[in-house]
């Protein structure tokens, strides 16, 4: 499995790095706890626990209110290491639903992504731009959210699937692991071979990422029940 699809570069005495002539980040960068923010970047610290060598790009927003008509926030963002966030991407608290926001560790997340409460996003995952996920989702490991695209509450993401730009996962979708999905609400294409190729998944791997959706699939159905009595 590939780890980290995106290097952090080795910054030493500043915070420039030259990436194909083009400076990838600048002097508007301060290096805290071992994360480089941007200046402009609105980071809760009170409310988040983190690693190191995540990037907070300009007006990235981590750990605003929870999105909730009836629930206040409550707990903490939790996040690892080597993750981009991008501008205007947004990671909301969680409430008191499960006190927890998890972004593990080399995700990216694009302009404008939108990750709401109580939400899991495991490890390698890519977010493109103006993606919106509603609160309690879980993404699993290599997952692929288009641009665009959105997904329903209480919803799981098997690994290393896709979902096509514009695309809708709605309350009754069902996102295998390996499989592409696209269209509104998004159907099944066929298996996405080429994110399981760059991620080197056998099919071993795989039966077992299939079964671990499945046992997830089933504790999130009886959580939701439990909400709704």
């Amino acid at each position: 499995m590939v780890s980290h699809m995106f290097s952090i570069p080795d910054y030493k005495n500043n915070l420039y790095h030259l990436d194909a002539g083009k400076k990838v980040l600048n002097s508007d960068y301060d290096l805290i706890k071992g994360n480089y923010v941007h200046k402009s970047a609105i980071v809760d610290w009170d409310n988040i626990t983190i690693g190191v060598e995540n990037i907070f790009c300009p007006m990235a927003i981590i750990g605003a209110s929870a999105q909730h008509k009836y629930y206040e926030s409550s707990g903490k963002i939790h996040i690892g290491n080597k993750n981009v966030f991008s501008e205007f991407c947004l990671i909301s608290r969680p409430t008191l639903m499960s006190k927890k926001t998890t972004i593990a560790d080399g995700n990216y997340f694009m302009s404008n992504s939108v990750i709401h409460h109580d939400c899991k996003i495991e490890n390698d995952t890519i977010i493109c731009s103006n993606v919106s996920i509603a609160g309690n989702v879980r993404l699993m490991n290599g997952v692929y959210l288009g641009q665009n695209s959105s997904v329903h509450q209480f919803q799981i993401i098997g690994s290393y699937s896709i979902l096509g730009m514009n695309s809708c996962v709605t309350k009754k979708s069902n996102i295998l692991p390996g499989r592409k999905f696209v269209g509104v609400p998004c159907r099944d294409i066929g298996q996405n071979q080429l994110g399981l190729n760059r991620n080197n998944i056998s099919k071993e791997h795989l039966i077992q990422e299939v079964s671990r959706f499945k046992r997830l699939k089933t504790q999130m159905e009886k959580t939701l029940e439990f909400i709704n009595k």
